[in-house]
């Protein structure tokens, strides 16, 4: 579904992101089988793939056809796209963030400065749509031990703790990791794609005001120079 009023702190046109057109985003990356935009309170509908056919085919009754409304959907288009140019972040560079940059970013002196404010709440990873990290629990139930898996943030100090202790055991490691695998990390290992889709919840949330943007910025304006 096209985004209707992106927010000041989005910034999804830097990953790739068109927020007016999912279908221009489905022709590229697949991921759809519908695209809709609501317009004046009406959602205009389209169906993009074979699913988005059969989709379309299952709650026909409840469409009705939009022959000679495409003009108000490109007006809408139009005016997403105004209001994206807009942006504060919408312009922000990648500019020396990729799989090959890993080295460089992981030794430069910038992060020395970038993590002291960081509280290490965690908030950033639980807004975050991709966010993944969990923690294995055991439990005893009284009939049985079960196991679980459960919500956990990279950015505690007892993630991935082993009996041998922790692998990163201080803040400013917990921090770099995080951004590192958003940036570098991933995208290392899965064709370029970035793990972070520009949608600004970590800019609105976090208590201390970091976020990846903030890091992209400063590696920016420094450099990222050892």
């Amino acid at each position: 579904m096209a985004c209707h009023e992106p927010e000041e702190s989005c910034f999804c046109k830097v990953f790739g992101t068109d927020a007016a057109d999912p279908e221009a985003d489905a022709d590229v990356k697949g991921i759809a089988d519908v695209a809709a935009w609501m317009v004046e309170g009406s959602l205009y509908w389209k169906a993009l793939t074979e699913k988005g056919e059969a989709l379309t085919e299952a709650v026909k009754e409840l469409l009705t056809p939009a022959d000679g409304d495409q003009a108000k959907v490109d007006a809408e288009k139009e005016a997403i796209h105004n209001i994206v140019e807009k942006l504060p972040y919408t312009h922000l560079s990648l500019e020396g963030w990729d799989g090959n940059a890993t080295d460089a970013k992981f030794n430069s002196p910038v992060w020395e400065t970038l993590y002291k404010p960081c509280l290490a709440c965690g908030t950033c990873t639980f807004v975050c749509p991709t966010c993944q990290c969990y923690d294995i629990k055991d439990y005893d139930t009284g009939h049985g031990v079960k196991r679980y898996r459960c919500w956990d943030s990279c950015m505690y100090s007892d993630f991935t703790m082993m009996a041998h202790g922790n692998n990163r055991t201080s803040q400013l490691q917990r921090f770099r990791q995080r951004f590192m695998h958003k940036l570098v990390y991933f995208p290392a290992n899965n064709n370029g794609m970035y793990s972070c889709v520009g949608c600004g919840r970590c800019v609105e949330k976090c208590p201390s005001s970091l976020n990846i943007v903030k890091v992209i910025k400063a590696f920016e304006k420094h450099g990222g120079e050892k």
